[in-house]
């Protein structure tokens, strides 16, 4: 009981380290962080759901990664495997993400024009 309860502390206190993003973690660290097993992530890799950066030592994961993984994992305790629909899904989420960043981008780029507007009338 008490193992079962300082595991479950133990994975939420790492849900909520928020991997900075110019670091590099290895498969090993990967899977610790979002505690899932090194042979998922790997399966996630070959489906296309995640894309890490690799050499002749192994797979690295950056901080976006660790996010990524952690969104699949979250995705799969609603979809189960369905691996391609949750691949949709995360490319649904990114495009979501893109257009409201640049939703953001233009509003403040229309409220700049108008300020500037008001001052030369």
């Amino acid at each position: 009981m008490i193992t079962r309860v300082t595991r479950s502390f133990r994975s939420r206190a790492l849900q909520l380290f928020e991997p900075p993003p110019e670091a590099v973690y290895s498969i090993e660290a990967a899977a610790h962080l979002v505690d899932v097993p090194r042979r998922r992530i790997a399966i996630y890799c070959r489906h296309g759901l995640i894309r890490p950066m690799a050499n002749e030592r192994g797979y690295y994961f950056d901080g976006k990664s660790i996010k990524t993984l952690r969104a699949i994992e979250e995705l799969r305790s609603v979809c189960g495997d369905d691996l391609a629909g949750i691949k949709m899904i995360l490319r649904l989420m990114n495009e979501v993400q893109r257009l409201n960043s640049e939703v953001h981008s233009l509003s403040r780029e229309t409220t700049r024009s108008n300020k500037s507007e008001s001052k030369n009338i």
